[in-house]
């Protein structure tokens, strides 16, 4: 069973991956998924609201969204077009380098004020450095990310068994990795809850609660999280007609795509591409 980890590339000689968002050039909610790398997502103009495991997290300009590797996360903003940030995926591989038994640990920025500053300003040096690709950035880059790794290791490490996970919590992390796998991949095709709930080895009533309280959304929210958020990309990206958008994203019917899409964008799919190109 594959769990839905985002599977990130990074250039060989810059152990990151590096982008900048633009306001209506990115969607305006990034799923519930996970994946290896640190994540830092720096705001420079607009808001995140974040999740982590299930906590809310509000960032505001000049404050940086922090994501410990494996943590479920999703990220979305009321405003899209007045969205600037900056991110960086840090390589895992990277902080194993220096440290062997880094599956030990979680870094925690709470309190530390002085670590949160450092890391900004040097988020700040790697997104100078990658914009203006002079010669030998990368090893410029590289450098920086390794003072990043040197805060984390000495002022922000913490073991993991502080955060007192029980058996059951851990179980249920799983379990959901698992149904967000499922979902994931199949997506584009239909399928109900009965499904999943089968894939994951739990009655259909069982599963739907379950879900429900470890998102704090419904089965069905979710997944129309994930069309729409592969609909908007197909949107922006493609020629396709809204018609062919909705059914190659698993939307029942246009109808369907139209109502999900307005819920989040407050215009129709057409409205809003027009807006775009305008």
């Amino acid at each position: 069973m594959e769990y839905y980890q985002e599977k990130i590339e990074t250039n060989s000689l810059i152990p990151a991956k590096i982008y900048f968002g633009y306001g209506s050039d990115d969607t305006s909610h990034y799923p519930l998924h996970w994946h290896s790398n640190l994540e830092f997502d720096l705001v420079i103009d607009g808001m995140i609201k974040g999740v982590i495991n299930g906590k809310p997290v509000d960032v505001y300009p000049g404050e940086f969204f922090f994501v410990n590797s494996g943590e479920l996360h999703e990220t979305s903003s009321d405003d899209i077009c007045a969205l600037n940030t900056v991110t960086i995926l840090l390589s895992y591989n990277l902080l194993r380098e220096y440290c062997e038994d880094i599956d030990s640990y979680y870094f925690d920025f709470s309190g530390n004020e002085k670590a949160k500053q450092k890391v900004k300003r040097l988020i700040i040096e790697c997104a100078y450095l990658f914009e203006q690709k002079e010669n030998f950035y990368e090893l410029e880059i590289s450098i920086v990310l390794r003072k990043i790794c040197s805060i984390l290791l000495n002022d922000c490490r913490k073991e993991k068994q502080e955060k007192g996970y029980n058996r059951y919590e851990q179980k249920s992390m799983i379990n959901i990795k698992k149904a967000i796998g499922f979902m994931e991949k199949n997506f584009a095709s239909s399928f109900s809850l009965a499904d999943i709930a089968l894939e994951i080895g739990m009655s259909p009533t069982y599963f739907s609660r379950f879900f429900k309280k470890n998102t704090g959304e419904t089965f069905y929210s979710y997944l129309n999280k994930i069309r729409l958020y592969y609909a908007h990309r197909e949107l922006l990206n493609s020629d396709h007609s809204i018609t062919e958008i909705a059914f190659n994203n698993g939307f029942a019917n246009v109808k369907s795509f139209i109502e999900v899409f307005k819920s989040v964008y407050n215009t129709t799919p057409s409205r809003y591409k027009k807006n775009i190109e305008s």
